[in-house]
């Protein structure tokens, strides 16, 4: 297996924080909804939504992303919208939780 590009990986753990940032922000009642994020970000709402969901991901994942643990191709768009329950979320991008 090789291992993510670091390009990639950098990419990913940049977007993971600008998701985490995100969330708090809705959270924390500062931006009203997705609609005012993306203007506010001058992104598309689907673009949003697709990068807020990476703020779910199991912090498992996250720690293998930042020690650069996941396999190449491994990057925002396959980790993007990937179920909310962390056992699918490996299951879904094929691999094994480590123990």
């Amino acid at each position: 297996m090789r291992p993510i590009r670091v390009e990639e990986q950098a990419r990913l753990v940049k977007a993971i924080s600008l998701a985490r940032r995100w969330l708090d922000d809705i959270v924390q009642g500062s931006i009203a909804d997705i609609n005012e994020l993306a203007e506010r970000e001058q992104r598309s709402e689907r673009s949003v939504r697709m990068t807020l969901s990476l703020a779910y991901l199991d912090p498992a994942i996250v720690k293998a992303a930042v020690d650069s643990r996941l396999p190449r191709g491994h990057g925002v768009s396959r980790l993007a919208d990937l179920p909310i329950a962390f056992a699918d979320q490996w299951s879904a991008l094929g691999l094994h939780r480590p123990a």
